[in-house]
């Protein structure tokens, strides 16, 4: 138990200012995605994105209607 303990130890004194910089990207981009997940796949939002489901292909047709 003590060799895990001993891998896994931080000394938080040493940290850098770049380190806490990238500690706090890391954790608000990850808490950031979380709610984005989450939102995207309440059941309760499905009828908002669920208009969006081809707007990629109905944007084209509209692209080769105007220059065709």
């Amino acid at each position: 138990m003590n060799k895990i303990s001993q891998h896994f130890h931080t000394d938080w004194d040493k940290l850098t200012g770049f380190d806490w910089t990238g500690i706090v990207m890391v954790l608000v981009i990850s808490a950031l995605m979380l709610t984005a997940y989450l939102w995207v796949w309440l059941p309760s939002n499905k009828n908002k994105f669920e208009q969006y489901r081809d707007f990629v292909l109905k944007d084209g047709m509209k692209e080769k209607k105007k220059h065709g």
